[in-house]
């Protein structure tokens, strides 16, 4: 059976003002995935590799291991505008980010990663 993967690119903007393009490449059958984030003033780009991926019922998180590290992606759509929060724990944070989405894009994302077949957290 073919891997299913299906992507998803948007716009985030860090606290500073900063804008960053976001790539999330999800192969949803390995539960496996790739994050690029390149900020548009430098080029600079980070690329993470997804393991273990899964969702919360609601579609507003995704969890994943990336390394040693359990990171989660969760959308804060009670916020405005609304914001992307990325944290990464070994046991305490050693990565802890939260962008601003502009409403349109957090639509967009919310509505795919709720459609994500992944497992649904417990």
């Amino acid at each position: 059976m073919a891997s299913e993967r299906t992507e998803m690119t948007f716009q985030v903007t860090d606290a500073q003002g900063h804008a960053y393009h976001v790539q999330l490449a999800i192969d949803e059958q390995a539960a496996t995935g790739i994050l690029v984030m390149r900020r548009e003033s430098t080029g600079v780009v980070q690329q993470h590799r997804l393991d273990d991926m899964q969702k919360s019922h609601d579609g507003k998180t995704l969890q994943c291991t990336v390394g040693v590290a359990t990171a989660t992606l969760t959308i804060q759509d009670a916020q405005i505008p609304p914001r992307l929060h990325l944290q990464a724990r070994v046991f305490v944070p050693v990565m802890d980010e939260t962008y601003t989405l502009q409403p349109a894009e957090q639509q967009r994302l919310s509505a795919w990663m709720q459609a994500l077949r992944l497992k649904v957290l417990g």
